[in-house]
């Protein structure tokens, strides 16, 4: 339980998958690193090929890597669900065809979405000439799809299975576990509990398998995600219970 004031919190699961991926596609900087965007499945929905990429992609323009997003429930089973899934989505974005693909739609949202060009203007690029710009960030782009995707997946929880299974995984993977709160005076009201972003419940990425034992935790609310602190906009604390 989570108290703030009078008010209290109590954990709730998601009811479906959708329901968590929204919450990540707009949380994107918490989970994939301060430079990053994501690329939804609607955007990339009408490409062929891309059916597999059920959650879309994540790019960190800061560190210059590139993330599968794979949303995931813990209800929904190891074996016969997360582990195909992922298989299929790893060997489709080794293709160099899918690579290219993924770049040119970056460069077409280039133009549709601020947001994406601030994330560039931000890590020193686009302060040329168009010309200069788009062959910049091409140049860049192709480095970042040069590695190899890391498998980003935020979940609600960790089973042993999942856990033993990206541990055996060449790719690198990034597992965050994402909790839900809700009001109980008031079900609009929900905070989100994820972990710090340099303390994810596993990251190959960095930690070479060792999984982290921090449990400090940063709380997100719907309405206030302007700090990694426990986050109303009244800013009062908040107790875990």
């Amino acid at each position: 339980m989570l108290i703030s004031g009078n008010s209290k919190f109590i954990q709730s699961p998601f009811t479906s998958e959708d329901e968590l991926k929204k919450m990540v596609i707009e949380n994107a900087d918490y989970f994939f690193g301060s430079g990053s965007f994501c690329l939804s499945r609607e955007l990339i929905s009408n490409k062929d090929g891309f059916e597999v990429f059920t959650d879309g992609f994540a790019v960190d323009i800061a560190n210059q890597q590139w993330f599968i997003v794979n949303v995931a429930l813990a209800k929904h089973d190891v074996w016969s669900h997360i582990v195909p899934h992922t298989v299929k989505q790893l060997v489709t974005a080794d293709q160099s065809t899918t690579k290219q693909m993924i770049i040119e739609l970056i460069i077409q949202q280039l133009g549709e979405d601020s947001s994406i060009m601030k994330k560039f203007n931000d890590a020193g690029y686009g302060k040329e000439d168009e010309g200069v710009f788009l062959d910049e960030i091409r140049g860049v782009l192709e480095k970042i799809f040069g590695k190899a995707p890391i498998i980003g997946m935020p979940i609600d929880s960790v089973s042993n299975d999942l856990m033993g299974w990206t541990k055996t995984l060449k790719s690198k993977v990034k597992l965050c576990i994402v909790k839900q709160y809700v009001e109980s005076e008031n079900p609009e009201n929900i905070i989100y509990e994820i972990p710090e972003e340099n303390h994810p419940e596993l990251d190959t990425a960095e930690n070479e398998f060792e999984q982290s034992m921090n449990t400090e935790k940063a709380k997100i609310t719907k309405d206030n995600l302007n700090s990694r602190e426990i986050c109303r906009s009244d800013r009062k604390k908040k107790v875990l219970a």
